[in-house]
């Protein structure tokens, strides 16, 4: 089951603020109110959240100064105002900040709902696309490690190598061979190929084809959607007919398995 996301209402009016808060609880989120600037930075320091509803009139520390201390403390929050009207010069500001929208304090419930998902969709996003890059990034310097070594005590060939029917992996040289024929594969595609070879008959869920070849966890809707196309691409370079598969087959909704190649 996910986690309910964790939602920041600071309003210093206890009507709206209270009203907010049994609105986002009854739509399924974990609600935290603050009644003031200077207690939401004491949450904010306190614990983590996932978005930030925060008024933009209120004494003492006003909505765009709870915003500059949200960003220094948790940079990846997700941050909606509220304004009894509109201003050109704050949502200038906001722009500065990374405010994902602002909203009218008369706003109807239903609405205030949809730009909360989508604020959460939009914070959900950018950590998926950081999570990519680190993955990326960590198979360069993995592969420029691989390219740069050179060891003096190679493991042995039972160690290294890897056969399933005609396809052959060198797990040591990071090469895929089938029947003879190198395979241009990338760092990611050899390992998404090693993981399935070494289960082959075996079913491997999407999150654990994830979690092997990428080295992180994700949950089975998102990890299908991340697996599917390194997936296609081993098709197009290892199936005679990469439509009809006959070695890597999708076991539909639950993830896949590699079959003997070229048997």
């Amino acid at each position: 089951m996910t986690q309910a996301a964790h939602i920041l209402v600071v309003d210093d009016e206890s009507s709206i603020r209270l009203t907010l808060a049994a609105l986002l609880k009854r739509a399924g989120y974990d609600v935290t109110p603050a009644e003031n600037g200077a207690e939401a930075v004491t949450l904010l320091e306190r614990q983590m959240f996932d978005l930030m509803l925060v008024d933009l009139k209120m004494p003492g520390m006003d909505g765009m100064q709870v915003v500059t201390a949200a960003r220094k403390r948790q940079p990846d929050i997700a941050i909606i105002v509220l304004t009894g009207h509109g201003s050109l010069d704050t949502a200038v500001e906001g722009l500065h900040q990374g405010i994902f929208d602002y909203l009218l304090k008369t706003t109807e419930p239903v609405q205030v709902i949809e730009r909360v998902k989508a604020g959460l969709a939009m914070r959900n996003q950018r950590l998926r696309e950081r999570t990519l890059l680190d993955v990326v990034g960590a198979a360069v310097q993995e592969l420029r490690s691989t390219q740069s070594a050179s060891p003096t005590e190679p493991a042995g060939p039972s160690e290294r190598a890897i056969t399933v029917g005609a396809l052959h992996l060198d797990t040591w040289r990071q090469e895929a061979s089938l029947g003879g024929r190198t395979l241009a594969l990338t760092p990611t595609e050899f390992r998404v190929l090693l993981c399935l070879a070494e289960h082959a008959g075996t079913m491997l869920s999407y999150a654990h084809l994830v979690r092997c070849a990428q080295g992180y966890e994700t949950d089975e809707m998102e990890a299908g959607e991340l697996i599917k196309p390194h997936i296609h691409h081993l098709r197009q370079k290892l199936e005679p007919d990469p439509s009809t598969p006959r070695y890597i087959l999708n076991v539909r909704g639950k993830g896949y398995l590699l079959s003997p190649v070229g048997e």
